[in-house]
């Protein structure tokens, strides 16, 4: 069989269910969730399984003052504590070409979520970075581990002059999921934080439509592939449902 008709699938990495769910598709598949041991395993799994690429993909906080809610970045570079890693060229020209409003901006990755005001400006004021993700450093370091092609597609959610209530931070799950309950009960100890929590449904509203819109314009792998090869890859060779896995439990 041809080569071309052979193509192995994109290992999308999120944090996020909503995110994986919007990422999955053909020629995809999806590895997601907070526990940050699990997330690595799964990662080499399927990189030494057989993957054309990797790409961190899913909302951010903004750093860059001028950005804001739902607005795409595609990462030039990942800067972690320690490195900073380069995206691959074409891959990110390709996206950059079906979502021409993106900005093409380096991005911070960070082991621990940044909720305040005070370590965005911190964190912008360091590094220069756009935005900040706790996917795209250990994604980046995998890829570079098999050599293969790395891209990023993040949007922002919270913007640099908003911080995240710690009430929504009391939902988030070792799976990517979200418990309301959790929220609920923590709103309840905390009610000043209910007019951040408006605000932050609103943005999630807006990052999710721009991700959905970005999602579908990169149709099959994610854009890695040109699309007249990706749509012959299809129609040669039936790709297998595509699951998003892991949903990590604790």
């Amino acid at each position: 069989m041809n080569a071309m008709f052979d193509i192995r699938p994109v290992v999308a990495a999120a944090g996020l269910g909503f995110e994986a769910r919007i990422a999955q598709g053909p020629g995809v598949k999806v590895v997601y969730g907070q526990s940050r041991e699990q997330y690595r395993k799964y990662l080499h799994a399927h990189a030494e399984s057989g993957a054309s690429g990797l790409i961190s993909i899913g909302v951010a906080g903004g750093l860059s003052p001028e950005l804001r809610p739902g607005d795409v970045v595609v990462a030039s570079s990942v800067m972690t504590a320690g490195r900073m890693s380069q995206t691959c060229r074409d891959w990110s020209r390709s996206i950059l070409n079906v979502v021409p409003d993106a900005y093409h901006r380096p991005v911070f990755a960070s082991d621990s979520t940044i909720t305040s005001v005070l370590e965005k400006k911190a964190l912008w004021n360091a590094t220069g970075a756009a935005a900040v993700d706790m996917e795209s450093g250990l994604t980046a370091e995998i890829a570079a581990q098999y050599g293969l092609p790395f891209a990023v597609l993040r949007v922002v959610l919270d913007p640099a002059h908003r911080a995240i209530p710690p009430s929504a931070l009391a939902g988030a799950r070792d799976d990517g999921e979200t418990d309301p309950w959790a929220v609920v009960k923590a709103l309840a100890m905390r009610p000043g934080d209910l007019p951040g929590l408006l605000r932050l449904a609103g943005d999630t509203r807006k990052a999710s439509q721009a991700l959905l819109r970005s999602r579908q314009a990169l149709g099959p792998f994610l854009g890695l592939f040109a699309p007249q090869t990706a749509a012959l890859t299809l129609h040669e060779k039936s790709a297998p449902k595509p699951t998003a896995e892991p949903r990590l439990a604790t």
